[in-house]
């Protein structure tokens, strides 16, 4: 079985098995157990909420291409992280910049672009969390100059989840 079967049945198996996988991590690397989630689940169900968050300090735009579906919950977890992370880093390394936030839904899953004006952001994180579920992440100067983190997160049209 690969990883993103793996990733594909945790997902199914419910919205706290993230929670429990986390505090086994934390058990395993000897650090204290995390403290238990108490906000909604990421989801890019929230996503103008992110992006109004952080529209308070600088321009960000936002556009979604293809026809939106729901997604497995971890991918659906993972690009929602990814762009907060992308927007993190931006009002970290780039305050006041404008940034453009796009996703696209296509039959193989989801891709994700977030462009801003200042300088490349860092993207060990945003690998991380798009290798997770078997995706992958490009992140450094964009073709226009800035910078651009560009994520494809497999999530096959057949396999979405039910409404």
């Amino acid at each position: 079985m690969g990883r993103l079967e793996r990733w594909r049945r945790v997902a199914r198996a419910g919205p706290n098995v993230g929670d429990v996988l986390r505090a086994a991590l934390f058990r395993v690397r000897g650090r204290a157990e995390p403290p238990p989630s108490t906000g909604p689940a990421p989801s890019l169900t929230r996503l103008d909420a992110l992006i109004d968050e952080f529209a308070a300090g600088q321009l960000v735009r936002w556009r979604v291409g293809g026809q939106p579906r729901p997604l497995p919950a971890a991918v659906d977890a993972a690009a929602y992280r990814i762009i907060q992370e992308a927007l993190t880093d931006a009002r970290r390394h780039a305050p006041g910049s404008a940034v453009a936030v796009r996703l696209r839904y296509d039959p193989a899953g989801l891709r994700i672009e977030v462009r801003g004006d200042g300088p490349a952001i860092p993207a060990a994180g945003l690998r991380a969390r798009a290798q997770s579920v078997g995706g992958a992440v490009h992140a450094g100067p964009g073709p226009e100059g800035g910078w651009l983190v560009r994520a494809e997160l497999p999530a096959p049209e057949d396999e979405a989840e039910p409404a």
